[in-house]
């Protein structure tokens, strides 16, 4: 199958120019404190996609080590907001079932924004246990240290929300809608 018959399951980004805009000079890679953990770098992942490699694209573990300190949309001289692509990148994987197997951090992705659509807002304590579902080894872990922080006050045992969370998920029923039809 070649390039050109390939559906591009990117399109839903709101500016896919942008990744055409990439010059590839690796600053972003550079810059990444996670790009050694990564299979490919910011800067690859743009060229896998713009050369049309999809599949390589959607199981690439590159999104789900982006820890969003914006190092790199810093120092891009093209100005790409990379950290926002790879939370659509993120989305985009999460929607079609492609991250890698041995990743958790897929599942926490999922956790956040199922309490975001739900509630509008994080609840530490309900992403937890949500991802816990998953990995309950890991918040066995985790019990102490949350005991520890409801004592202080720094964690809500109970989930909060906006004043109105049903605006909140047209709102997300909207986005997802429009990224269908792209």
């Amino acid at each position: 199958m070649n390039k050109a018959s390939k559906p591009n399951p990117f399109t839903s980004i709101s500016d896919i120019a942008t990744i055409n805009a990439c010059i590839q000079c690796g600053t972003c890679s550079g810059s990444c404190p996670l790009s050694d953990q990564m299979d490919h770098a910011p800067r690859e992942l743009f060229a896998l996609i713009r050369e049309g490699e999809y599949d390589m694209a959607l199981k690439s573990n590159t999104p789900w080590f982006c820890v969003s300190c914006y190092a790199c949309m810093v120092r891009c001289p093209k100005e790409i907001p990379v950290t926002d692509l790879m939370y659509a990148f993120k989305e985009i994987i999460t929607r079609k079932r492609t991250a890698p197997k041995n990743q958790k951090m897929p599942d926490m992705y999922r956790a956040f924004s199922r309490i975001i659509k739900a509630k509008g807002r994080i609840t530490e304590s309900y992403v937890m246990a949500l991802y816990g579902v998953k990995h309950p080894l890991d918040a066995l872990k985790n019990i102490p240290l949350a005991v520890k922080m409801i004592l202080r006050k720094r964690l809500e045992p109970k989930a909060l929300s906006v004043s109105d969370p049903e605006s909140f998920a047209r709102l997300f029923e909207l986005t997802e809608k429009s990224e269908d039809k792209a």
